[in-house]
C-alpha cells in the first residue's frame, strides 16, 4: 500500500535525511579521530574477585565517611567547632552509613537515605539523609538531630562555660 504525499513534504523530509547523513558521517569521523590512540583503562585492582570486592568495600566506606562529614558540615557544624566535618573522625560502613564517637557511650549515626543510595536494600533507610544520636544501652535510644543546638541539648550541654579553668 502506498500513500501519496505532497511534493513539498517529501522535499523537506529528504533534505532533513540528507542533513542527518552528513552530520552522522561527521560525528563518526570525529569519534574515529578521538579514538585513534585510545586504550581501555586498566582495572583498579589486579587479582581475583575477593580483591576487587575488598577494593569496592573500601570505596563504599570512604564515600560514606565523606557524605557524613559533608552532611555534618552543612547541617550541624558549619564552623567545624566540634570537628564533626573532619572525615578522619567518622567510620564508614558498607551499607552507606557512618558513625562518629561523641564520648560517654554515645555516637552520632549518619543515615544516607533511600534517595542517596538507590540500592535494593535501601528500603530499610529513611527517605532522606539524617543524623541521629545513638546510645550504647539499647538500639532503641535513637534520637534524631535537627541542628547543633539540638545535639548539644541531647548531650546535656545546653550551656557551655568556656571560661572554666582559665585564669581570671
Amino acid at each position: 500500500m502506498f500513500r501519496l504525499i505532497r511534493t513539498t513534504t517529501w522535499t523537506a523530509t529528504r533534505r532533513r535525511l540528507l542533513d542527518t547523513e552528513g552530520e552522522l558521517e561527521a560525528a563518526v569521523t570525529i569519534l574515529a579521530a578521538q579514538a585513534a590512540g585510545w586504550e581501555p583503562p586498566q582495572p583498579p585492582v589486579d587479582g581475583d574477585l575477593a580483591d576487587v570486592l575488598r577494593y569496592v568495600d573500601a570505596g563504599v566506606r570512604d564515600e560514606a565517611v565523606c557524605r557524613a562529614a559533608d552532611y555534618a558540615e552543612q547541617h550541624l557544624d558549619q564552623e567545624n567547632v566540634l570537628g564533626l566535618a573532619m572525615t578522619e573522625r567518622w567510620t564508614g560502613y558498607p551499607d552507606g552509613s557512618a558513625v562518629h564517637y561523641l564520648g560517654a557511650d554515645r555516637w552520632l549515626h549518619y543515615h544516607p537515605g533511600r534517595t542517596k543510595l538507590r540500592t535494593g536494600r535501601a528500603h530499610y533507610f529513611p527517605e532522606s539523609e539524617r543524623v541521629c544520636v545513638i546510645g550504647s544501652r539499647s538500639a532503641r535510644d535513637v534520637e534524631p538531630v535537627a541542628g547543633l543546638p539540638a545535639l548539644l541539648e541531647l548531650l546535656g550541654g545546653t550551656y557551655i562555660n568556656y571560661l572554666v579553668g582559665q585564669p581570671a
